[in-house]
């Protein structure tokens, strides 16, 4: 080792992540020549991160060719049927993990992720794109691990425990808190990137998730006109809504990251209705990064709820939240966007409103 390479790592800053971490790496395809150089790729990208984030609440890091068992072989420390669930839907697929877990009372972050999607790490040739891309997808599971520190360092217990008080609030800021985990996490790993792959790789997913989402919330709206159940309402029109939310809030965070503009109507093709309250969502979210130390539980990120409430709205449901029983408030107004035979059943309800039948 040459003094130049000894002080170059002497100015590095000391790696966070704790000796008990383990990397480990599951259903490598025997014989395979990039083993080695792929398994020292994903740790070199580890230690990295660990520099430049607080990952002192890692518990490990597992990287499995077969996802799915990758999930199920991690011990949460815990009993939970949806923990280890994942994205897959609408044309989006979840590659990345990660997962409360519970050591010794404490809460920690373990982090799996699918191995084919890190396989270019292998090359370990640094001026390609898809390394860069590959290695910005390891850092951005590894953000969330600095994002939970933040929040048990303010909010101490808040992450497992139980909804508490009124049910739609706490719905809400739960939908609330997973579109700022994304926001934040894509701001901390945008470091690690380099060309345009990862924006638009966002701006895809994006795109994506408005494709028909209006529609398809005000398809649940007719539903629940006949079944009447308000909490399967609100849970599966949320989602319709918070999804779009959600993966506009990877975009702002990674160009935040970058420092580049977030001009998300320019970058993206699709026209939603949904659209309209993106300004807001971003200023919210910077807001909540300004104070991402010092928030009191999730009450401190209600301005992103706000915005929920507001996509709601734009779909056909109208929230209001209280905490004072009998509690929050949920109305479905007549519109003919939301009504099973749209123009025809709204022209009957205004007719049926004139003669003083309906309120």
């Amino acid at each position: 080792m040459t003094e130049d390479t000894q002080a170059a790592e002497q100015q590095l800053p000391s790696c966070s992540i704790p000796a008990s971490c383990k990397i480990s790496f599951r259903d490598i395809p025997e014989g395979v020549e990039w083993k080695d150089n792929f398994i020292s790729a994903v740790s070199d990208v580890v230690v990295t991160c660990g520099r430049f984030m607080n990952l002192s609440n890692l518990d490990g890091v597992t990287i499995g060719f077969d996802y799915d068992a990758a999930l199920d072989s991690v011990d949460l420390g815990y009993e939970s049927t949806i923990a280890k669930q994942y994205t897959n839907e609408g044309g989006l697929l979840g590659v990345g993990k990660s997962l409360r877990v519970r050591r010794d009372g404490a809460i920690k972050m373990h982090v799996v992720l699918k191995g084919s999607v890190l396989l270019d790490m292998a090359l370990q040739d640094l001026e390609r794109d898809e390394f860069w891309a590959a290695a910005n997808i390891l850092a951005h599971e590894l953000g969330h691990v600095q994002t939970a520190s933040w929040l048990e360092d303010h909010s101490l217990g808040v992450m497992l425990e139980p909804h508490q008080g009124d049910w739609a609030t706490s719905t809400l800021r739960d939908t609330a808190h997973t579109i700022w985990e994304e926001y934040a996490a894509c701001r901390l790993s945008a470091l690690i990137s380099r060309g345009t792959l990862v924006t638009e790789s966002y701006v895809q997913g994006l795109e994506t998730s408005l494709e028909g989402a209006v529609d398809r919330a005000r398809t649940i709206i007719k539903e629940f006109r006949m079944h009447g159940d308000v909490a399967t309402l609100l849970v599966e029109t949320g989602r319709e809504t918070a999804m779009p939310l959600k993966m506009v809030a990877y975009l702002m965070g990674h160009l935040d990251g970058i420092n580049e503009p977030v001009d998300v109507e320019q970058r993206c093709q699709v026209a939603s209705d949904l659209t309209q309250h993106f300004d807001a969502l971003l200023s919210a979210l910077q807001d909540a990064w300004g104070k991402r130390t010092s928030w009191n539980g999730l009450a401190s990120l209600d301005p992103i709820v706000e915005v929920i409430v507001d996509a709601l709205r734009t779909v056909g449901i109208e929230v209001t939240l209280t905490e004072v029983p009998p509690g929050s408030r949920v109305d479905v107004p007549y519109r003919a966007e939301t009504l099973p035979n749209g123009e025809a059943d709204m022209a009957i309800i205004r007719m049926r409103q004139t003669l003083g039948l309906e309120p």
